[in-house]
């Protein structure tokens, strides 16, 4: 028994050599393809910072529910339900005037802060908001993450293309090379440099900016990198 197992083996190693061998000479060609579409935002989350300073304690914390409240009144006004509205955090510290020598600070008071997180369905929406947010002081930095309801399928078409576009270097190579383009051997999703020098990640990038028409877009980045056959 012992010996037909080892003759079932060998057999086995004989047979996998020619095929390694087989894939160690496979000629091939790797190319990269990306791709950069832009898609309309169709919903927004904004994260905004509300500060107010004051002499006391007691009055720094009133006066920042007094500007909570303006803040849910307005956005009601504007149609956004209360609903959409979350209080993420709420802090309170003493500020101090900055002293670059070493004289003694002085105290400006009790610095009251909220991070609110407010959800927008309508994205017309966004940008009359953000104009309003810039007129008050009480509203520090917004920060804006832009959704869309169709990112999912729309990425699934950009895969698809950054790989066509992949395929049809790679046959353009293969051709000048005076060989044939074979099978796909493998592919994988590559990081997107940007023009700044960074990267991006594939996953899901999402540039918020403003379109031609002044509309707020998605910018959806996607690089394939393929090896193909050459036969």
């Amino acid at each position: 028994m012992k010996k037909l197992l080892a003759i079932i083996a060998l057999a086995a190693a004989l047979v996998a050599l020619p095929l390694s061998a087989a894939d160690s000479n496979q000629r091939s060609v790797t190319t990269v393809g990306t791709v950069n579409v832009t898609i309309p935002a169709d919903s927004a989350e904004l994260n905004i910072r509300l500060s107010v300073t004051d002499t006391t304690l007691e009055i720094s914390n009133s006066h920042l529910d007094e500007v909570l409240a303006a803040l849910r009144t307005e956005l009601k006004s504007r149609g956004i339900p209360e609903k959409s509205v979350v209080l993420e955090s709420r802090d309170v510290t003493k500020s101090w005037e900055s002293s670059y020598n070493s004289r003694p600070r002085t105290f400006l008071g009790y610095t009251s802060t909220a991070r609110v997180i407010i959800s927008i369905d309508d994205i017309s929406k966004l940008n009359p908001l953000i104009t309003y947010f810039g007129l008050h002081e009480e509203y520090g930095p917004v920060y804006t993450e832009l959704r869309s309801s169709k990112i999912g399928e729309e990425r699934k078409a950009v895969l698809a293309s950054a790989l066509r576009l992949a395929r049809n270097k790679a046959e353009v190579l293969a051709n000048e090379g005076g060989a044939k383009l074979g099978a796909l051997l493998n592919a994988s999703e590559e990081d997107v440099r940007s023009s700044y020098g960074g990267s991006m990640s594939n996953s899901a990038v999402v540039v918020p900016n403003n379109g031609a028409d002044g509309n707020r877009v998605i910018s959806i980045n996607v690089s394939i990198r393929a090896t193909f056959a050459l036969e």
